[in-house]
């Protein structure tokens, strides 16, 4: 068995000189990102295809503006108050409900010349553990004298990561470590690694641990899957290599003795990969040895619930109740059909009050009760409330800035599902078209199509298309209403509705450099 030392680092094709030895032994495992949850059948099938990560995926800070010549902010002239959103050099990660989704990825090699891949027959186990890193010993005092050394260290290592070029020499990036180290060394500042250690189920808690553990694993620990690349494809990035990934966890169910959240928004975390040798040879199946550790990947934190980049990922839409609809439904059921949601108020707590002729109160809803209410209702009067409120609140608070958080788009054409169905049953077509045809998008494309849905389209299908109304000049036949529902399907369906896809940008292949 090959007992040369192993190396685990970061996949060739993100190296620093793609493919190149001396790059490669200096690398750590990285974060790929996707937009769904297939994304170990896309990892397989071209491990490089991954969506860049760009702005949006760095945690940002609020702080004053640095001054600026000409004064202005957002078009308009700066205040000493104006506060700005800074990039930091901390990776965000954004949760499944953000419709983002992760893998870490990394590579195995023989520490020897030239590098070479280890042979994946040799490994008995490979997994991933997620830490933190906590200061202790940090006061108010301390804080008021590192804050600046500490950001002029995370400026240079956002100019580093995102520039085009180096920003500062290394001597420089020296400079401004040993700044940091005499800080921490003045307050007896220290920085202590934690592991996640399992009490019971999904009961944890976080625990010091040791950075590269020799023996036994304590905190709990992630699998981590080898990258086999098809036999058929030649290009594949994963052909002659080592690759292991694993899928970074983003949320948990689990809690510690407090119930506070495994994970959350304001901590960071790393990940660190390992891989463990058989201990035996020839390899005994579970007998396994030695472990090797990887360096820890960048530091990383998860994106808030409500992060306005990750929502806007994947829009919800919420259908409100059509009054028409309701009032026809209401008028033909009975009322205990109409009712199924129940609020039941226990005495002194249904929050309904009775007054006499004068105004004096007379009752202040001492007695208990059962209200049915429709949802439909409960909808409504929600939407009418928020619309109610809405402008009230961001004038007593100043809040104008949120209504760049509200979005309307004109409703797209579309034909009702009974003139749908007439349309199908006379010409014999799928059409998969539905809503109203009299919606007004308040366009002159909009208008000229309602009109002719309701003229033409009317008169001519319900009189004659039953019977069969060939194609003919100045007319609107079967082909003509086909086509034209198409178009205005195509139109308002997919122009209006925000596409989930628009923003999508994916990291370009690289091949291998040549080895000097």
């Amino acid at each position: 068995m090959n007992k040369h030392a192993w190396k685990l680092v970061g996949p060739w094709y993100r190296w620093a000189h793609p493919g190149v030895p001396s790059a490669g032994r200096v690398s750590r495992p990285v974060f790929q990102k996707y937009d769904g949850p297939g994304m170990v059948a896309e990892f397989l099938k071209e491990p490089q295809r991954s969506l860049k990560f760009t702005d949006d995926d760095r945690v940002h800070e609020v702080r004053p503006m640095p001054p600026m010549s000409p004064a202005t902010y957002n078009g308009k002239p700066r205040r000493l108050s104006d506060l700005g959103y800074f990039p930091t050099s901390t990776r965000k990660l954004f949760l499944d409900t953000h419709k983002r989704f992760y893998l870490v990825v990394c590579e195995l090699h023989c520490d020897i010349t030239g590098f070479p891949p280890v042979n994946r027959a040799q490994v008995c186990s490979a997994g991933f553990v997620v830490r933190r890193r906590i200061v202790r010993n940090l006061t108010q005092k301390a804080i008021a004298e590192g804050e600046p050394i500490l950001r002029r260290l995370s400026a240079f290592a956002v100019t580093q990561s995102i520039g085009p070029k180096q920003a500062f020499a290394l001597e420089e990036l020296k400079v401004e470590r040993s700044r940091v180290a005499r800080w921490a060394n003045k307050y007896g500042i220290a920085v202590r690694v934690q592991g996640w250690r399992q009490l019971g189920q999904g009961i944890g808690q976080w625990t010091d641990v040791s950075e590269t553990p020799a023996g036994n694993i304590t905190e709990q620990t992630f699998p981590l899957y080898p990258l086999i690349p098809d036999p058929r494809d030649a290009r594949h990035s994963g052909k002659g290599r080592t690759i292991y990934f694993g899928v970074v966890p983003t949320g948990s169910s689990d809690t510690d003795e407090f119930g506070k959240a495994r994970f959350d928004d304001a901590t960071q975390y790393e990940i660190r990969c390992f891989v463990r040798r058989f201990k035996h040879e020839p390899p005994t199946p579970g007998c396994c040895g030695e472990t090797v550790w990887s360096l820890p990947t960048e530091v990383y934190q998860l994106a808030p619930h409500f992060d306005l980049a990750g929502t806007n990922n994947r829009p919800v839409s919420m259908q409100l109740p059509d009054l028409s609809a309701l009032e026809a439904q209401a008028a033909a059921l009975p009322p205990n059909q109409l009712a199924p949601f129940r609020m039941v108020s226990p005495p002194s707590s249904n929050l309904e009050v009775t007054a006499d002729e004068d105004g004096n109160i007379t009752d202040h809803g001492t007695s208990s009760q059962i209200c049915s209410f429709a949802i439909p209702l409960i909808t409504i009067v929600a939407t009418f409330v928020l619309k109610l409120f809405l402008p009230v609140v961001m004038l007593l608070f100043g809040l104008f800035f949120m209504l760049k958080l509200k979005f309307c788009i004109p409703p797209s054409i579309q034909l009702s599902a009974g003139l749908a169905a007439d349309l199908n049953a006379a010409l014999n077509v799928g059409l998969d078209v539905s809503v109203d045809a009299s919606v007004d998008v308040g366009t002159t494309l909009g208008n000229n199509l309602n009109n002719r849905l309701k003229v033409d389209l009317g008169n001519e299908m319900v009189s004659g298309l039953r019977n069969g109304v060939p194609d003919r000049p100045g007319g609107l036949g079967p082909r003509a209403i086909a086509e034209m529902a198409d178009s205005v399907y195509e139109s308002g369906q997919e122009q209006n509705a925000p596409s989930l896809t628009a923003k999508l940008e994916y990291e370009e292949r690289v091949e291998a450099e040549v080895f000097a």
